[in-house]
């Protein structure tokens, strides 16, 4: 079926490029399964139908679309998702409740047995055709279930877990014919609820009943008899799919090939989502090189805990509400669309259809689902993020590695800060557990393009550093720009600190955060300066080539198009030349067609 898809795919696009037919070029070695990796590239930027299908309100089982109605929005058409899909974005997500088309009996052993209602499971089936019979990839998830977010999450495993992976057994054996455009996401933002509060940053026992039933979730779907069973693409989340690095650390993660990291990122929080009263936090009409570094900072964790490690993730949800500020979001978009698409990662954005109410941290409407237009102060967003991934001197997943360093050994020190052999503990000034390690004299003037801080410390989490002036303010974090984990040390350069702290005059102490009072501070030291072993910096790229640009005109039109389906129909086993690399992979295959054909439909 992948094959299938795929000429249809390009054959939309033959009469643009006047080509010979499709069939001809199709080699006898195309592959019919894509890897994890491809799939989250084809995935590209993807678009959240919030609000519809995951609404819990009532409604009448006579007509099943007034569940999808219940929280106000109209009932999801194809016409909406082609409105979707002709803006560029390649992927939806479609938030899914299930609680309320649900119902519960007992077998002759007195066990629960949870069956989904036959019209909800049509009703879901026509929204997910609405994109994937186009070749859209498409995210299918619980959402907003009411038997997982409870106030007794900690010790509900046992209850929860039944029902769970009976409705995964429904729901992937309804879809087991589906190919790798389907994918399974396990729960959307598992956390422990009551009431309106939410406890969103949990506990360890909150942690552990999170990978139980996620291990639930992908051992029910792999053995689901399917054609795709082992090759489609999980998701699975943290607790509360958190996009923190302190909760994210106690995911068990399977040796699975096709599993992604679920993550929600509306972050830096303050700009995307802050309504706070305290006046620091209503910063929303520019953004500024503080967000820019809490950005840095949560890409970096996701960096060093999973892309230099190859394990796929995807931001199943980001957004920044809407705060009559859309020059400021124009910026956020571009600087968080570059991280993501340097570290291969596909985004989805959060859409809810509202620009304007009470709640203005909930204003995430990009599209008018009763007009279909796109919403003027939220169109210069998406455009923002589209840009980005069409720009060819910015590489898909080119930073998914961290470079390698070479860096001094602990005994070489410029300066010893601070040293226990027996491990330096986590306490307040009153003696209770700390996430923070005590605060650190450091004088910004001892801090130049020569000297590095190293941190030696055990611990799951990997630490920050966060400075303070001589008031003991403008708290200012900052993550590690490398690790050596077999000798627990994390590394933090001058350039990090600079940018994110300014003028270093002022800068006067710092201290060591994990978030857990567990964590062991061995040394902290002043190191020379490290050297880069191999430098893989795409934002001072050495490379002149410009992807897809196969005739070496210096621009991309349908001549490059014409020139490397040509290629692809002769060459044997040469390699034609970077320039027909347009994913970047170091391959030249059918993939780098298919993506120089979105390119250049979407510029039409």
């Amino acid at each position: 079926m992948r094959n299938k898809n795929l000429k249809r795919m390009l054959a939309a696009t033959v009469s643009v490029a006047c080509l010979v037919p499709f069939a001809a070029m199709m080699p006898s070695s195309a592959a019919a399964v894509l890897s994890a990796d491809e799939i989250t590239q084809e995935m590209g930027l993807g678009f959240n139908i919030g609000n519809s299908l995951d609404s819990t309100g009532y409604g009448n089982y006579d007509n099943i679309t007034s569940f999808e109605m219940s929280w106000g929005n109209p009932a999801v058409t194809q016409e909406l998702v082609d409105t979707i899909k002709a803006k560029g974005f390649d992927s939806v997500r479609i938030p899914t409740s299930w609680f309320r088309h649900v119902t519960k009996t007992s077998d002759s052993a007195g066990n629960p047995v949870y069956t989904i209602d036959e019209r909800w499971l049509a009703r879901v089936k026509e929204v997910v055709d609405y994109a994937y019979q186009q070749d859209m990839y498409v995210i299918l998830n619980l959402h907003h279930e009411e038997w997982i977010n409870r106030s007794d999450f900690a010790t509900a495993y046992d209850e929860m877990a039944p029902q769970l992976k009976q409705m995964w057994t429904q729901i992937a054996t309804y879809f087991a014919d589906y190919d790798q455009h389907l994918i399974f996401e396990g729960m959307n933002e598992p956390r422990a609820t009551t009431g309106n509060e939410v406890e969103w940053n949990g506990n360890e026992a909150c942690y552990e009943v999170v990978n139980k039933l996620n291990n639930d979730f992908m051992t029910t779907v792999r053995n689901i008899d399917s054609p795709y069973k082992d090759t489609r693409l999980l998701m699975i989340p943290g607790y509360a799919a958190s996009a923190y690095s302190s909760i994210y650390s106690y995911l068990d993660l399977p040796e699975d090939d096709y599993v992604a990291v679920s993550i929600h990122a509306y972050c830096p929080y303050n700009f995307a989502m802050g309504d706070s009263t305290e006046p620091y936090t209503q910063i929303h009409d520019e953004f500024n090189s503080s967000y820019q570094n809490e950005l840095d900072k949560v890409f970096k964790d996701i960096q060093s805990t999973f892309t230099d490690n190859d394990i796929p993730v995807v931001i199943g949800e980001f957004s920044a509400s809407n705060y009559n500020n859309t020059e400021a979001r124009v910026d956020w978009a571009t600087y968080y669309l570059t991280w993501a698409k340097k570290l291969g990662i596909p985004c989805f954005l959060w859409d809810n259809n509202t620009i304007d109410n009470s709640y203005q941290s909930e204003r995430h409407g990009y599209l008018n689902r009763s007009s279909l237009q796109w919403f003027d102060v939220s169109e210069p967003v998406i455009d923002a993020m589209l840009a980005v991934l069409d720009d060819s001197s910015i590489k898909w997943g080119s930073e998914s590695h961290l470079p390698e360093y070479k860096h001094s050994d602990l005994s070489e020190a410029i300066e010893v800060i601070y040293e226990n052999a027996e491990g330096g503990i986590f306490k307040d000034d009153k003696g209770n557990d700390s996430a923070y390690f005590s605060a650190q004299m450091l004088s910004g003037s001892k801090l130049n393009e020569n000297v590095e801080i190293a941190v030696q410390y055990s611990d799951i989490m990997k630490p920050d550093l966060n400075f303070m002036d001589a008031s003991w303010g403008n708290w200012t974090t900052v993550a590690s720009y490398d690790i050596d984990t077999e000798k627990g040390i994390a590394y933090f350069s001058y350039a990090d600190i600079k940018k994110a702290w300014g003028d270093l005059s002022t800068l006067n102490s710092f201290c060591v955060g994990t978030g857990t009072s567990s964590s062991r501070i061995y040394k902290i030291v002043l190191l020379p300066a490290a050297t880069l072993v191999e430098s893989t910096d795409p934002t001072n790229p050495t490379e002149t080539v410009i992807k897809g640009d196969v005739n070496n005109d210096g621009t991309l039109n349908v001549i490059d198009l014409v020139q490397m389906k040509r290629a692809f129909m002769y060459f044997d086993t040469n390699y034609p030349g970077e320039t027909y690399d347009w994913n970047a992979d170091d391959e030249f295959n059918l993939l780098d067609i298919v993506g120089l054909t979105k390119f250049l439909l979407r510029k039409s």
